[in-house]
């Protein structure tokens, strides 16, 4: 039974046949692996604003694998096997290059009329991922390698990349070096108006102490929606810990507004140019996931 010529060619070894995406899809779901765990690595260098590593998240990691390995395959389908098959109707070589830039320039002109994204951030997100499954697909296919052959080679530098991961990981904890350290600012600097939630929340917090809040999220809402608004009062507290993944030392607003009942401190996050107070929602035991209510200035 003949196999189409568009999926394989004769090679000079042997007159063995070659498919022209092989590997592709192991190098999609490779890049993707190594790109959570740099997230991980690096997750000291950004703000957790107190919440950490979701437990569920580990828990959902066998269906966001699973999503991954079905998208390698469907990238591998729209994406790989298109440019390939292009640039070997024009000799193969360097070819592939330009027919991969031109396909992802397509996909990203429709993506973003269709759904009203900026077109140059539209490439980058369709063209970046598609450039380590091409190569592959092209190196397996000039090498006359099979998916085995190719599953050895993505393997062993996905294992290298993790391996690097993990020792990069241990430095940034170990050093300190560019780890994220919350503004420190004086008690007048907190005083003013904050908004959140698109301007459905608003605290005024006044240089003698007064606060006034509106829509504010309670602690225990009986409902999606309840919130509470009223005047009270405000005090600052220098640097307790945060509770989170990276335990940092954060200054804290703490408020008292007649007839809301207890309520969380708004925790100190952003920088010391554009600070931010955030307040996490949820119960840590709970089995809904929490989430950070955040303020900013207007």
């Amino acid at each position: 039974m003949a196999v189409s010529a568009v999926h394989e060619r004769p090679t000079g070894r042997g007159g063995k046949r070659s498919p022209l995406a092989t590997g592709s899809e192991l190098a999609f779901v490779a890049q993707a692996v190594v790109a959570g765990a740099v997230f991980l690595a690096t997750s000291g260098m950004r703000d957790d604003h107190g919440l950490g590593i979701d437990p569920g998240a580990f828990t959902a990691f066998p269906v966001v694998f699973l999503v991954v390995v079905l998208a390698g395959y469907l990238h591998r389908l729209l994406f790989v096997l298109p440019v390939m098959a292009l640039a070997r109707g024009l000799g193969g070589g360097w070819w592939a290059a330009p027919w991969a830039a031109g396909l992802a320039a397509a996909y990203a002109g429709w993506a973003a009329a269709d759904r009203d994204l900026p077109y140059g951030w539209t490439l980058l997100w369709i063209a970046g991922p598609g450039v380590l499954p091409v190569a592959a697909a092209s190196y397996a296919h000039h090498r006359s390698l099979g998916w085995t052959g190719m599953a050895a080679r993505v393997g062993a530098a996905t294992g290298i990349a993790l391996l690097l991961c993990a020792f990069g990981a241990f430095l940034l904890e170990r050093t300190g070096t560019g780890a994220y350290e919350p503004p420190r600012l004086e008690r007048e600097r907190y005083a003013g108006e904050w908004i959140g939630g698109g301007g459905a929340y608003r605290l005024r917090l006044g240089e003698n102490g007064e606060a006034v809040a509106e829509n504010l999220p309670l602690v225990a809402p009986a409902g999606v929606w309840d919130a509470c608004s009223g005047t009270g009062t405000w005090t600052f507290e220098r640097g307790r810990e945060s509770g989170g993944l990276f335990d940092r030392a954060r200054d804290r607003v703490t408020l008292r507004i007649e007839g809301c009942g207890p309520l969380r401190d708004w925790q100190v996050a952003g920088t010391a140019e554009r600070p931010e107070l955030f307040s996490v929602m949820g119960d840590p035991e709970d089995l809904h996931p929490r989430y950070a209510e955040t303020l900013h200035r207007p």
